[in-house]
């Protein structure tokens, strides 16, 4: 009998149009993998609502789950609040009774071999997470290019063990809204002794531009809640210097978001809505100035 897998994600006032493009996806890619190996026995996917108002209406959804029967189990919740990406993850998946989740951005397309290349690393039974290769825009951190290991995984779209992943209870969704909740859950993956593999014989499309100079050029929410959580993971992490360092930047930046980010920061501090620190013997974490690990090339 084979594995099963859910492929989830959370969304917030997505085209439905694009929505059903990446089930399409999926969908071939559960295709692929049975004509070529069938080591999967049954492939679910699971969205979860964060608009103020759904997305789907109830006919939109049995009709979905009709067009792709023959594949895959859809299943589509609708928060009723704006539940951000970690909290959003771990309502789909911390109950999920399958072998393994595949968390992904909504705007995230899948290509035909996808679920075959993704649960090659799995053979070895050290290996809790499997990141996926980003097209056109492939994330610049560093890997061992021999045992394809890397310190951590773009929430972009990963395949955790689901067992792994209630283990560690899922995201930080009390300290992370949405950005380096990815990080902070791959460092912890790495402290209860797994490895992280970079997948490069599995792209994916993801929806991400750059400037005409090839440039990142992040929306001033990208700015404010970045900046936010860059301070909780060195205050979680164990690096006071860090945030101190950090702080000092933020607040002394002249960039309104920066400043609010670094505002905000401190309010949680005064209401001590901070988490308690972890890893003080440094084991796992790592910055390297405003960095997560090395980088092979600057966007």
């Amino acid at each position: 009998m084979g594995v099963s897998i859910q492929v989830q994600s959370v969304i917030y006032n997505n085209d439905k149009k694009d929505l059903i493009k990446a089930i399409s996806c999926a969908a071939n890619a559960a295709r692929v993998e049975r004509g070529a190996q069938c080591a999967v026995s049954r492939y679910s996917c699971r969205y979860g609502d964060a608009s103020e108002t759904p997305v789907f209406t109830p006919e939109e959804v049995e009709e979905i789950r009709r067009q792709f029967a023959d594949t895959l189990d859809f299943e589509y919740t609708f928060f009723g609040f704006n539940s951000g990406s970690a909290r959003g993850e771990n309502l789909l998946g911390l109950d999920s009774d399958a072998d393994y989740l595949v968390i992904m951005n909504p705007d995230v397309l899948m290509q035909g071999r996808f679920f075959i290349e993704m649960l090659q690393p799995f053979a070895q039974a050290d290996v809790g997470i499997v990141e996926a290769r980003q097209t056109p825009v492939e994330h610049p951190k560093e890997y061992n290019i021999q045992t394809m290991e890397t310190e951590w995984a773009t929430g972009a779209c990963f395949m955790i063990h689901s067992a792994l992943f209630r283990q560690l209870k899922g995201f930080d969704s009390d300290t992370f809204f949405m950005y380096c909740d990815d990080v902070d859950l791959s460092w912890r993956v790495r402290l209860a002794g797994y490895k992280i593999i970079y997948q490069p014989l599995a792209p994916v499309f993801h929806a991400k531009r750059l400037s005409a100079k090839g440039a990142w050029m992040p929306s001033p929410l990208e700015m404010r809640d970045s900046a936010k959580a860059a301070m909780l993971m060195a205050h979680k992490w164990s690096n006071p210097e860090w945030l101190a360092r950090l702080l000092d930047i933020y607040q002394n930046s002249g960039v309104p978001e920066y400043q609010e980010g670094a505002r905000q920061f401190l309010q949680l501090q005064a209401e001590g809505k901070l988490p308690a620190p972890i890893d003080p013997e440094h084991r796992v974490a790592r910055f390297l100035e405003g960095l997560y690990t090395e980088h092979r090339f600057a966007l």
